[in-house]
């Protein structure tokens, strides 16, 4: 269990060389992670580009200027540094009241298991309420604005993000750890998933299964439309990260989510899905299928 326990007076050196291996480890997972998946993303999109294939294609091209992609790409480098950076101030500061932060107390097996979809459902819960603190007038320019920068965001986009908010969003696993009983690997779970959450909902490629969307039963997962529409429609809706649940009970979701979503599905996606909202009695033609009303697609 991550605990912190009170030491004789340690150095700091002495401290770093017994927490800087994980933080190592995390930090060249987030980094492979990162990789992976974003240029998974991004050779597909590319395909589907150059075979001219717009099913599951958000846009038909990305509409951001010149050199977002490279923007991106070092925001997000600094990003994933700037939250090892906070694993290593927090220790130096919990070092300075005299206490280490360490997992070595093992935690009952039962604890283990629940604290794996505990640490996501904690982080789907702050990211919506810090999504939308980071939209008020005063905390949007400085805290928030670099990342909304991308109105049609990349692979790249998901962690391009200010000092401020890379801070912000890096003490999560800091705040979980202190409050609920964790282990080392409860943190590689966590950090394993949310990169690869954040950058499929970034690509502009939506891969979401629709009864996990907008099932009737089960359709409560943030897919990509769900996030792209946030982005490049209205920053006023769509705040969830993981699920629709927030959004649902402080009615903050979009009301033609399930509309968009439907229309990149369908076989007759044509890449102008947001051109329904401009003309919305007039959705364009679809080839095979039609787009489904909100009431109809449930």
């Amino acid at each position: 269990m991550f605990n912190l326990l009170r030491y004789r007076p340690m150095p700091v050196g002495a401290m770093l060389h017994h927490n800087l291996p994980h933080i190592r480890d995390m930090a060249i997972g987030e980094f492979l992670s990162y990789l992976i998946f974003g240029l998974l993303f991004f050779v597909v999109l590319a395909w589907m580009r150059h075979a001219g294939v717009f099913r599951f294609r958000i846009r038909s091209e990305n509409r951001d200027k010149a050199g977002q992609i490279g923007r991106e790409a070092a925001n997000s480098a600094r990003s994933i540094l700037i939250f090892n950076g906070v694993q290593i101030a927090t220790r130096i500061a919990a070092l300075a009241f005299g206490f280490i932060m360490t997992f070595e107390t093992p935690i009952p097996l039962w604890q283990a298991i629940i604290s794996f979809p505990l640490v996501m459902i904690g982080h789907d819960a702050y990211f919506y309420w810090l999504h939308r603190f980071m939209h008020l007038p005063a905390v949007f320019k400085p805290v928030h604005r670099e990342h909304h920068k991308s109105a049609a965001p990349t692979v790249f986009t998901a962690y391009s993000l200010s000092l401020g908010e890379a801070f912000l969003q890096g003490i999560y696993p800091i705040l979980f750890v202190t409050v609920f009983p964790c282990n080392f690997w409860t943190l590689i779970f966590f950090q394993f998933v949310e990169i690869a959450h954040n950058v499929a909902i970034h690509s502009g490629l939506d891969v979401f299964p629709r009864p996990l969307v907008v099932g009737r039963r089960f359709g409560w997962l943030c897919g990509a439309v769900y996030h792209d529409m946030h982005h490049g429609v209205s920053i006023r809706h769509n705040y969830g990260l993981y699920s629709r649940f927030w959004d649902r009970l402080m009615k903050t979701e979009h009301p033609d989510f399930v509309r968009i979503y439907e229309y990149v599905h369908s076989r007759g996606n044509d890449g102008r899905a947001y051109g329904l909202l401009a003309a919305p009695a007039k959705p364009a033609p679809m080839r095979a299928e039609r787009v489904l009303e909100p009431a109809e697609a449930g």
